[in-house]
């Protein structure tokens, strides 16, 4: 189950308890144009690998 518009880190603690495995929405990341996307990846693809 995918849990969409997930604004607080308490929206996405109840829905991981009610079955939920993936969520989207302000709480991971705003709205970005389209030509930002590879970089942001990139960046948080790079701070996952020094951590």
């Amino acid at each position: 189950m995918v849990a969409e518009g997930v604004e607080t880190e308490e929206q996405r603690i109840y829905l991981s308890q009610k079955g939920c495995d993936y969520f989207q929405g302000y709480l991971f990341c705003r709205p970005v144009p389209a030509k930002d996307i590879e970089r942001i990846l990139d960046k948080r693809a790079e701070i996952l690998k020094n951590n």
